[in-house]
């Protein structure tokens, strides 16, 4: 069994091997950290063939085939418009993975591609390593990954239109790895996030349902099941947990003295 993480030029000599296998591709520009990711993916997908290059060209080879999915790290956002028409032109049913230091502190030309939903999924580089990879096998299998927070964020731009967050409404099985919380009663899904957020705006039901483009009936059910899982009453118990939980979130995130 042949599994590489390697550099282009490994690749170039392995390329009568690799078309046995679908491949995720690590675009990074190598560091440690790439490294150690590359290797943890290999282990954990053994039915893939993880392929390193440091370089966007690489992605134009002709042995490189039947690409799952490809991460970017570490590259200039300037160069991201070009990476996608690439990756959408030589690699359409591949998935887009993007790895960046921190969702809250989002470049705003990096925040653009995203809510213009040219990427499947953000993983930050503060996630557990069993989430990362949790994340990257859900990006494989078709689903998307993208935190709360960053969300919440592009909510003002993306519910209005065409942008991410408005596309990602699609999918009811696409949901939030990092911010699932567990209220006690279960956990919530991204899309019982997203209403959640929305009412802790103010946001009435009849407005909820237009912005996500569900029927009003459906959003009184999401929020029946959001106020079951969270053992609350009404929105303003309910707005208290969730910004209690994120506090919450925050301390732990929050750096040792």
């Amino acid at each position: 069994m042949y599994r590489t993480s390697s550099t282009l030029s490994n690749f170039e000599d392995n390329k009568k091997v690799l078309p046995k296998k679908s491949k995720i591709v690590m675009l990074a520009k190598i560091d440690l950290f790439a490294e150690c990711l590359t290797q943890a993916i290999s282990a954990r997908f053994q039915d893939q063939d993880v392929v390193s290059l440091s370089d966007a060209d690489g992605l134009l080879d002709g042995n490189l085939i039947d690409v799952s999915l490809v991460m970017l790290y570490r590259l200039p956002a300037a160069a991201f418009p070009s990476i996608m028409r690439t990756i959408r032109e030589f690699h359409p049913k591949a998935a887009i993975g993007l790895m960046v230091q921190d969702s809250d502190e989002l470049d705003s030309s990096i925040a653009g591609v995203v809510d213009e939903g040219l990427v499947h999924g953000v993983l930050p580089l503060n996630l557990n390593l069993d989430v990362c990879l949790t994340a990257i096998d859900l990006l494989m299998k078709g689903g998307e990954h993208f935190p709360a927070a960053l969300l919440r964020r592009l909510a003002p731009r993306g519910l209005g239109g065409g942008g991410l967050v408005a596309q990602n409404q699609a999918s009811s099985e696409a949901i939030d790895l990092e911010r699932k919380i567990d209220f006690g009663q279960g956990l919530l899904t991204m899309r019982e996030i997203q209403i959640l957020d929305l009412i802790c705006l103010g946001t009435q039901n009849k407005i909820i349902a237009d912005r996500l483009r569900l029927s009003e009936n459906t959003v009184k059910v999401h929020v029946r099941n959001i106020y079951k899982k969270m053992n609350v009453r009404n929105r303003t118990e309910a707005a208290s947990r969730y910004f209690r939980s994120d506090a919450d979130l925050a301390s732990l995130r929050a750096p040792s003295r």
